[in-house]
């Protein structure tokens, strides 16, 4: 016979119960726990579906930040690509912020108004800036309106940066020292992009854009 009055838990402490109970050990009180969640189903229903939304809401808000902030860095890449075609910057350099602003303006509103490609723009976008690299002949580094940067180089280095948008390219011989970096910034936006992936969100955006009437094709 089970020692323990399960009637006086709430939901959230059988939860831990059934989550660290001995059932080999204590199978009485095991079997008055799941007759105890089972008199409560209706309620242990809601509180899941609860949970299940309030995770749902607050990964579509990250996914709403990433698609405003590829639309801010795409005005970013803009205002560069203007100020270096009325400056000393090469037609290369104008022609290559025209394309990161055009780019980073597709993904973000392609994201944010929940278009068709809008993810797999948005995690292309993060996967470029996910390694800064420097080998001596050859560098790479893109980043979006922020970054957070760890590396090695001459040492372990953090560097940070905001409201400054930036991207370089350069195969050649002294183009500095080794290092390579990390952006935790377009890491953790990978994750968010994949956890919508898995919680079948992205398809359901899709079928909610082939269901919408009147509409014979998609975006």
């Amino acid at each position: 016979m089970s020692t323990v009055d399960y009637s006086k838990y709430t939901l959230d402490e059988l939860f831990d119960v059934r989550a660290n109970i001995d059932k080999e050990a204590h199978p009485e009180n095991y079997k008055a726990l799941l007759i105890e969640l089972d008199n409560r189903k209706e309620e242990v229903e809601a509180l899941t579906e609860k949970k299940q939304e309030e995770f749902i809401f607050s990964i579509e808000n990250r996914l709403k930040i990433l698609g405003w902030l590829q639309l801010a860095t795409s005005l970013g890449f803009a205002i560069v690509c203007i100020y270096s075609a009325f400056g000393t910057q090469t037609i290369v350099n104008v022609m290559i912020c025209s394309v990161l602003a055009i780019f980073n303006g597709l993904a973000g509103y392609r994201l944010l108004t929940c278009k068709r490609y809008g993810f797999e723009l948005s995690y292309i976008n993060q996967i470029f800036q996910i390694v800064t690299i420097n080998t001596g002949s050859f560098f790479f580094s893109y980043s979006g309106l922020g970054s957070f940067i760890v590396g090695i180089g001459n040492g372990v280095f953090v560097k940070f940066s905001v409201l400054s948008p930036g991207f370089g390219f350069f195969v050649g011989e002294n183009s500095g020292q080794f290092s390579v970096g990390i952006d935790l910034v377009a890491i953790f936006f990978l994750i968010v992009l994949n956890s919508c992936n898995e919680l079948g969100l992205l398809s359901k955006t899709d079928h909610k854009i082939n269901s919408t009437p009147g509409r014979g094709e998609v975006d």
